[in-house]
This record gives C-alpha cells, structure tokens and sequence, in this order.
C-alpha cells in the first residue's frame, strides 16, 4: 500500500486534532494519546500552535483542513 500523504492526518492526529478543534486550548497532557513526537511533528505541519500562555495549543486553520481532507480508502 503506498503511504499516506502528509496533508493526511493519521489516526493519533486526527484524535488531537479533533479534541482541540471543540476548544480554545489543550495542554498536551489533554491530547493523549499523542506524544511529544506527534504534537512537534503537527506543529511543525503547521496544523496546531503554541498559545501565548506557553501550556497550550490550539488548531490552526491549516489543522481544519487537514481534518477535514477525507480518510483514504484501503483497496
């Protein structure tokens, strides 16, 4: 199967990205099961961002997005 694209969020992204997109802002403790690794890598896509009070994070427009880009079909 080829890979997923990474305009694609993965399962553990989606969840975060989900969770966050019903709120202002999480901690990363309130984004299990995402780990440091996938909250960087998300960050660094550009989907989620560090709010001013340094403790949270909150979804960008480009994390609606990609939430909102259709889950692949396995064939």
């Amino acid at each position: 199967m080829p890979a997923r694209p990474r305009h694609i969020p993965h399962a553990t992204e989606r969840t975060a990205l989900q969770r966050m997109s019903l709120t202002r802002g999480l901690p990363p403790e309130r984004l299990h099961p995402a780990g440091k690794q996938v909250i960087a890598g998300m960050q660094a896509k550009g989907w989620i961002e560090k709010q001013a009070d340094g403790r949270t994070y909150c979804i960008t427009p480009a994390g609606d997005e990609a939430l909102k880009a259709p889950i692949p079909v396995k064939r």
